[in-house]
């Protein structure tokens, strides 16, 4: 008799998981309307917009997260089955050298972009802007911080530096081909001065180097203005301010994978997210600064003349030679 129960209830289990099955997929959308995007985005800048562009579109749309840096190698792991229809965000140096990665397109909404932002092969298309910045615990700093990309080199900050690694962060690469292009001296020489000064302080995310700054482990590091400044507010004690040389207003961006599945839902999103509502959103709400030429882009800061093109070129040997250096590990 127990055996019979139990025979039964395996039978109930099996066609109602059929069932929901069932139920499941007639709920699924078509293939038309779904969107696969790659993101190195922290959720609270692409939920709300994604949440949106869903509503007014009826688009489904799958989020993979994950660093710039290894989200791009698994692009071109997938490249020959694609995975992916947009990749969104990271540096567009770091687009920009996985070109053949990605197919063409420029926006109808391409004018509305401030002219330096502006990609004129469509390679990628530009999203915001974050300016990279010094911060520093001001507790622990009360006097002379570190105020240029050279303090980066100075000795006396040794072991106290955060750094995220540009083998997994896209800003971070950037922070580190704007620091070989400002100083002088030879690219490989300076390159292996910093890794040696940061001591093994090599962070996993951007996210962690305004905590390890606030928490005391390290007193300045190089982060993007965004993190700093949501830091901040969520009443971290530190302190940001610009390097007197200046510093890059690189935008991060977004591209449209070759061969990918989605093509027209990808281009639509792209359009979408250059819109005044999300451009004016990105201000507001997540500290970044507007690609569109009729935004507020908050108060000016010194800009390095920053090579995107170099960058692109050496980020390959750069990222090579950091591994090497640095034994490619970060804490």
């Amino acid at each position: 008799m127990r055996r019979l129960f139990l025979l039964c209830l395996l039978l109930f289990l099996l066609t109602g998981c059929a069932g929901e099955t069932d139920t499941f997929s007639s709920y699924a959308p078509p293939e038309e309307d779904r969107l696969v995007i790659y993101t190195s985005h922290k959720e609270e800048v692409y939920g709300p917009i994604i949440k949106e562009f869903e509503e007014q579109t009826g688009i489904w749309v799958q989020m993979e997260s994950g660093g710039t840096t290894a989200l791009l190698a698994r692009v071109a792991e997938e490249a020959e089955a694609p995975c992916c229809d947009l990749f969104f965000g990271g540096g567009v140096d770091s687009l920009q050298s996985c070109s053949f990665l990605f197919e063409p397109y420029v926006s109808p909404l391409q004018e509305d972009i401030q002219p330096a932002f502006r990609c004129t092969d469509g390679t990628w298309t530009a999203f915001s802007f974050l300016p990279v910045v010094l911060i520093y615990n001001p507790i622990l700093i009360r006097s002379n911080p570190p105020d240029s990309w050279q303090s980066l080199l100075d000795p006396a900050w040794r072991g106290k530096i955060a750094f995220a690694s540009p083998l997994i962060s896209g800003s971070s690469y950037t922070a580190l081909a704007s620091l070989l292009q400002v100083l002088p001296g030879d690219d490989e020489a300076l390159l292996a001065a910093f890794i040696q000064n940061l001591d093994g302080q090599i962070l996993e995310s951007s996210s962690y180097v305004t905590s390890a700054v606030a928490d005391g482990t390290c007193y300045i590091g190089a982060i993007p203005e965004d993190i700093a400044l949501q830091a901040i507010q969520k009443g971290q004690d530190i302190t940001l301010l610009c390097p007197k040389e200046g510093t890059t207003a690189v935008p991060d961006g977004m591209a449209v994978v070759s061969g990918c599945a989605h093509r027209d839902n990808a281009r639509r999103f792209i359009d979408f997210a250059l819109g005044k509502d999300v451009q004016h959103y990105l201000a507001e709400h997540c500290f970044r600064r507007s690609v569109r030429s009729d935004t507020g882009e908050g108060e000016a800061l010194p800009a390095l003349d920053y090579d995107i093109a170099w960058a692109s070129e050496q980020r390959e040997t750069l990222l090579a030679r950091w591994q090497l250096l640095s034994g490619g590990g970060a804490t």
